[in-house]
């Protein structure tokens, strides 16, 4: 699927209108067609490269919010046409016990009981 979107080609040139294509949804994704997304500074090293490992053209934004528009047959939370919010933590089933403690980022796998 094409999409507009906002990125850059490059890492020492501004953000740009682009059209880019997006993967279907995979069996647990949510496909969301994002209304608002905001750009923070993450977002502008990971664009300028500054952490390395870049891949253009780059779109930023991580923390958005959307309206569902398809989801995989292994999800059960989320119907197409839902709001939803995505901030910068995903994945995180909120069950085990890194994310019982409020560190997702430090788990050990991948959560699969979203």
């Amino acid at each position: 699927m094409i999409v507009k979107a906002y990125g850059a080609r490059v890492a020492d040139k501004p953000l740009e209108p682009l059209d880019i294509e997006r993967r279907p949804a995979g069996e647990h994704d949510v496909q969301i067609a994002i209304a608002y997304c905001g750009v923070c500074h993450s977002d502008l090293h990971q664009v300028r490269s500054e952490w390395g490992g870049t891949r253009y053209p780059c779109v930023p934004g991580h923390e958005i919010v959307g309206h569902v528009t398809a989801v995989g047959g292994a999800v059960t939370r989320f119907r197409s046409g839902d709001t939803v919010g995505v901030g910068c933590m995903v994945d995180s089933c909120q069950h085990c016990s890194a994310c019982n403690e409020g560190l997702e980022q430090l788990r050990e796998r991948l959560c699969r009981n979203l």
